[in-house]
């Protein structure tokens, strides 16, 4: 976050003196013009009202200067410029084609392609952008991680004792035995001594012959 951050930040801070592709001083210069859109960057101490730069050839002569704030300091969408400059100028490929141009200035400026600068300056806005998402999407990826395993911690040292009932046959057996411990009543000793004793009558059963004992039967012949 704090890279990405820092790229945000440095986008649009570039040194136009270290992209220059041409430097021109006060009066007339010879530029040889390749045909891209150009744009001309002047010291922010040179009020937008006061400079004035031309480009012209045997044909033709253009004024490069973009308009200005009200009140003549700066030119409009200077806060986009970078630090201790002006964008005041610009040369346009549909009005002027490739060749030999003189440059008539009040002031010092600096020539830089533009595509290449707005190019450089978006991926470097665009990278910041992803890497403080990234570091964003990492901060909240820990901070929930961090909570998933505090919780885990806590729940893994609460030491709480378990009971298991078993539902098997001892457990069963166990329980029962307890049941009779605890509703056996006293036993009290009876004596039978005082208990008169009836008498008993045996009942004879007559007696059968036995089979063994039969006689044959007799030969009728």
């Amino acid at each position: 976050m704090v890279i990405g951050g820092g790229n945000l930040e440095d986008s649009g801070q570039w040194n136009p003196e270290e992209k220059s592709d041409f430097s021109g001083s006060s009066g007339t210069s010879t530029f040889d013009y390749g045909g891209k859109d150009m744009i001309i960057m002047v010291r922010d101490n040179v009020r937008c009202d006061e400079f004035t730069i031309t480009m012209s050839n045997s044909t033709s002569t253009i004024d490069l200067k973009e308009d200005c704030e009200t009140d003549g300091q700066a030119p409009i969408g200077w806060e986009d410029d970078p630090s201790g400059w002006y964008h005041l100028a610009s040369i346009s490929s549909w009005e002027f084609s490739s060749g030999e141009y003189s440059i008539e200035a009040s002031n010092e400026y600096e020539i830089i392609p533009m595509w290449q600068i707005i190019g450089e300056e978006l991926g470097e806005a665009i990278g910041g952008f992803f890497q403080g998402a990234a570091g964003f999407m990492g901060v909240c990826c820990g901070v929930v991680i961090f909570a998933f395993g505090l919780i885990l911690g806590l729940l893994a040292n609460n030491e709480q004792k378990v009971i298991v009932q078993n539902t098997g046959m001892p457990m069963n057996n166990m329980m029962i035995q307890a049941n009779q411990t605890t509703m056996t009543q006293p036993v009290y000793q009876k004596n039978y001594a005082d208990v008169p004793v009836q008498p008993q009558t045996t009942m004879q059963q007559p007696q059968g012959d036995n089979f063994w004992s039969q006689e044959e039967p007799k030969n009728p012949f």
